[in-house]
């Protein structure tokens, strides 16, 4: 039965942290799909190894290592390699973000959720397109009903706004 309740809370654990562990992840591959893909395979290394995991240690920063070195074996198995250190360093990057405060962290995600409701719908639909479905370029523009040169700065533009949002609604300065 301990096993079970092992595995339970490891899941507890990772539900939890899946944005963050999903950050990683993206940042390291540029790509939804197989970010979501890789996250199954991640799911499954963290439990196998559940019981090499230090409980006086951070679950966010484990997982997420594991996760950069589930995207590694993919791109051993692809015979690819990221063209510069640049997506180590961002990986970098949403680890350390996954470092910060958990309280932090969950108000970020309640105010994004609150910004983003904000938005007109044609434009909640372009941010879901966008990142939620994968779709880029003439396939976004369409479906999105955009014209395919406003496409990046329309993005550019929400995301700006979604930032200067969250800050305003979770108190940050910069």
């Amino acid at each position: 039965m301990e096993g079970v309740n092992s595995n339970f809370q490891s899941f507890l654990s990772i539900t939890e942290n899946r944005s963050r562990i999903l950050a990683v992840i993206l940042a390291m591959v540029h790509d939804f799909d197989i970010a979501e893909d890789l996250f199954q395979e991640t799911v499954l290394e963290i439990l196998k190894s559940e019981d090499r995991f230090d409980p006086t240690r951070s679950f966010a920063i484990w997982s997420c290592g594991i996760a950069k070195n589930v995207v590694r074996q993919y791109w051993r198995r692809q015979k690819q390699a990221p063209a510069s250190g640049i997506t180590d360093m961002i990986a970098d990057l949403a680890l350390i973000s996954a470092e910060g405060d958990d309280d932090l962290w969950r108000h970020e995600r309640l105010a994004l959720r609150r910004c983003f409701q904000k938005l007109p719908e044609r434009m909640q639909k372009l941010l879901i397109l966008r990142y939620g479905h994968n779709f880029k370029g003439q396939e976004l523009a369409e479906s999105a009903a955009f014209r395919i040169g406003s496409i990046r700065t329309t993005l550019s533009r929400l995301r700006r706004q979604l930032r200067q949002c969250i800050k305003a609604r979770t108190g940050q300065d910069g």
